[in-house]
């Protein structure tokens, strides 16, 4: 990892974020990042209803982009009340939830407004249009926003709960960790592919990358320095990818689908 300055370029990007998420001066915690985060996720929805009526675009590639992302949006709330992520929670300044709201979130909407305004036409470089999404397109759209979901969604409730009972804390090697350091990330990086697909359009998937790379990635590369303290992380790291899961790990787990978990025949309540 190259050094900038005497830290990471990740060190610097990550302490960054976090001045950028939490601290911008202005109404220095009164507020909380799941504020504007929970405004942007259940904004979706109505924005993009509102944009097919404006447009008078009901084709196919509308009404599957309003069930994808704005499902999404309201999976996203159930999280935050069932087992939500207590950074989320943390006191923030007022400017910081202005900001997280214009930019990373901002970026968010640029998939449904190049679908169904003019915007998609005056940026040029469109790869198609809501008339005609192909459907291999549309296959590899719900194909990763399900899997995305499932990754998502099913990590950072495996994360939660055994954070909140686990005494005292270990790695989480285990579960949707057991291939994946990030498996939440991968889900959360193939939710927005999804939207990006079915826009059609280079631009989403600019400000998507950028999102990644200047915000994903660093928070993994501080999560890798926070786990390296626990003695099993170097065998973890061995048999796992970063974000991808490791195949040969995958292949080696797959038996263990078609086999009993227990010795013996199943009991009978009495």
């Amino acid at each position: 990892m190259s050094r900038v300055g005497g830290g990471s370029l990740f060190e610097k990007l990550s302490a960054f974020n976090d001045w950028f998420l939490y601290r911008i001066p202005g109404g220095m915690g009164k507020t909380a990042p799941r504020v504007p985060i929970n405004i942007h996720k259940l904004s979706v929805g109505p924005l993009v209803l509102a944009l097919m009526v404006a447009s008078g675009d009901f084709t196919l590639a509308a009404f599957l982009y309003l069930a994808l992302h704005g499902s999404y949006g309201v999976f996203w709330i159930v999280k935050d009340v069932a087992f939500p992520d207590p950074s989320w929670r943390a006191r923030s300044s007022v400017s910081s939830a202005v900001a997280i709201f214009v930019m990373p979130l901002g970026f968010y909407y640029l998939a449904p407004l190049v679908m169904l305004t003019p915007l998609g036409r005056l940026v040029p470089g469109a790869f198609g249009s809501t008339s005609d999404l192909p459907v291999p397109v549309a296959f590899a759209a719900v194909l990763c926003y399900a899997t995305g979901v499932f990754l998502h969604f099913g990590a950072d409730a495996q994360k939660h709960f055994l954070l909140t009972h686990q005494k005292p804390r270990q790695l989480i090697t285990t579960g949707f960790f057991t291939a994946t350091r990030n498996p939440n990330y991968l889900g959360e990086i193939l939710i927005y592919a999804s939207f990006c697909l079915l826009a059609q359009h280079w631009l989403p998937w600019i400000c998507c990358a950028y999102v990644w790379l200047t915000i994903f990635l660093p928070n993994m590369m501080r999560k890798e320095r926070s786990m390296s303290r626990y003695p099993e992380h170097a065998a973890w790291v061995r048999r796992t990818g970063l974000l991808l899961p490791n195949p040969v790990t995958l292949l080696r787990c797959l038996p263990s689908a078609f086999t009993s978990s227990t010795d013996g025949p199943p009991s009978r309540n009495p």
